[in-house]
């Protein structure tokens, strides 16, 4: 395996992270303001936990989703130019 593609995986996975994070820090702070919430008011119903999780992690995908799609594209891009250069596409 060469240098380039280890180099490749590295990044692929290191965007992958970035990616993500977004979306799980929006997960992870309505999860911390409903539990706050569940706390104080003494409610129990399972649905008041998960359903602003949902709309939490809805809200970010949509907002992220043009950062999302130009950085996979990016990606895409020099993995299969990549892949062109060192003739591995059969």
């Amino acid at each position: 395996m060469s240098a380039a593609l280890l180099a490749l995986a590295r990044e692929g996975v290191l965007l992958a992270l970035v990616l993500v994070a977004p979306v799980l820090l929006a997960a992870l702070a309505a999860g911390v303001v409903t539990g706050l919430i569940r706390a104080v008011t003494q409610v129990d119903d399972p649905a008041v936990a998960l359903v602003p999780r949902v709309a939490a992690v809805a809200v970010a995908v949509v907002l992220m989703a043009p950062a999302i799609g130009r950085a996979a594209s990016a990606f895409a891009g020099k993995a299969l130019l990549l892949v062109q250069q060192l003739g591995l596409g059969g």
